[in-house]
């Protein structure tokens, strides 16, 4: 789905109207306002169209949203007031200069579905995907559908294509970030402990896991590059047999490749080091050719696994500005541990404090549940976090935003994460007065609106 830029919400609760326009100098906007006023709901409420969830939208009271894009593009969503044993909602879509809307009408009914059965120690994560905690391994979706009966979370999607609606759906993505449920998952007076099962521990494994699986992928890929840069070797050397290549060029090259391959040893995502050197004497033309091909080999190889550096290098920086005494590492299998900075010895996800493993999770979820594009939105980021952490809160997820090209709302009552920000907050209130839905100017404008509708 497109950039928003802006929200309108009719009859939330009843009686609440909120209009919203999110920011255009920066990534981020943040909904600020008074308990009660509707912030979480909000958010749920975008969630759910950007994902078609009807099963989210029907647990939110509300009577219209209307989603304005950066494109131009509108679509309004509608609940039917009918009698109807579930919910229907009717999809108003409009493409600027046309001033016809594009309708379609759709229905969740509870009643019916088969209630999956899903075993304890499956579990969901902010971007859908399904984790193992016994394994600590993403379950891939087929499977998951297949194994386990887990509900599909493209099925309002995929319930749409081949409409006019599935063109507002191309490449959507939304994470929504419930930081109450960041904790650790056990329950009872004192927490975990050692003999409490992995699964049951605590939720950093599974976001952690989550990194450890996008690593492996990235390592899969940058193998297959390699596979097939060695089986067309031969071939592209002797296509470049009479290519002229300079010392000088070539040398400046190898040198920011290996650069580049050595920073992604250190960091632990290359685990094959840097091995080959640059010829000390003059290289003569046949050498150069041989090089050349070689190091196109080698940017080739590296070229999966530089967007998952990128995240990493950031999930680092920020860890190891924040934590006391630790440092981000990962081990050889792709898996983000802790250590020392005493003594260099790993250290126990149970170690952290409860304030770092949410700091953890909330940047976890950020840089790897979220790909190009995705519309975030963040509950309440403020929980647990130390005030000098929420103070470098947005400076943290501006650059998050940055890397991973993300729009991002945010709900806060907090004036430390706001920080003087007020250029990218949109404040909503609690009506003192109410009058009944609907009752407005702004709503004549949609009186006869079926006259228009396009099938």
């Amino acid at each position: 789905m497109h950039k928003i830029h802006q929200v309108d919400v009719k009859g939330l609760f009843g009686y609440m109207n909120h209009c919203l326009d999110f920011s255009s100098d920066s990534p981020i906007t943040i909904i600020s306002g008074p308990n009660g006023s509707g912030k979480t709901h909000l958010l749920k409420l975008l969630h759910a169209i950007s994902v078609l969830n009807l099963a989210e939208l029907a647990t939110v009271d509300f009577q219209e949203v209307k989603i304005t894009f950066q494109d131009k593009r509108i679509l309004r969503v509608v609940r039917q007031e009918e009698d109807h044993p579930g919910e229907v909602f009717k999809f108003f879509g409009r493409t600027p200069p046309a001033r016809n809307w594009k309708t379609l009408t759709l229905e969740y009914s509870p009643e019916g579905e088969d209630t999956p059965e899903i075993p304890s120690w499956v579990v969901q994560l902010p971007n859908g995907e399904w984790y193992d905690t016994r394994t600590e391994r993403i379950i891939p979706t087929d499977m998951a559908k297949r194994r386990y009966n887990t509900p599909d979370r493209l099925a309002g999607i995929k319930a749409v294509r081949g409409s006019w609606l599935a063109s507002y759906y191309d490449d959507a993505s939304a994470v929504f970030i419930d930081t109450k449920r960041l904790d650790n998952t056990s329950s009872g007076p004192g927490g975990y402990t050692r003999s409490t099962p992995r699964h049951l521990q605590n939720r950093v494994h599974q976001y952690s896991a989550q990194v450890a699986a996008q690593i492996s992928e990235a390592r899969r890929k940058s193998l297959n590059e390699s596979l097939d840069a060695d089986q067309s070797f031969a071939a592209r050397m002797l296509q470049a047999a009479h290519t002229s290549v300079k010392e000088r060029e070539l040398k400046e090259r190898y040198q920011r490749i290996a650069d580049q391959h050595a920073e992604l040893h250190a960091s632990g995502i290359s685990v094959i080091p840097v091995d080959v050197a640059f010829p000390a004497q003059k290289t003569n033309p046949t050498t150069r050719r041989i090089l050349n091909v070689f190091l196109d080999d080698w940017e080739r190889k590296l070229q999966p696994l530089l967007p998952i550096h990128e995240k990493l290098k950031l999930l680092r920086s920020i860890v190891d500005s924040k934590f006391t005494g630790k440092t981000l590492d990962l081990t050889a299998r792709g898996h983000i541990r802790f250590k020392s900075k005493h003594n260099g010895k790993p250290l126990l996800m149970r170690s952290l404090s409860s304030g770092e493993q949410h700091l953890f999770a909330v940047f976890a979820l950020l840089l790897f549940s979220t790909r190009h594009g995705t519309l975030v939105l963040i509950d309440e980021p403020e929980i647990s976090m130390h005030a000098a952490w929420k103070h470098a809160f947005l400076e943290d997820i501006e650059e998050v935003a940055r890397v991973s090209d993300l729009q991002i709302v945010l709900a806060t009552h907090s004036s430390s994460i706001i920080r003087g920000r007020w250029d990218i907050v949109r404040e909503i209130e609690v009506p003192e007065t109410t009058s009944p839905p609907g009752d407005s100017d702004e709503d004549d404008q949609f009186d006869g609106l079926d006259s228009e509708v396009v099938a």
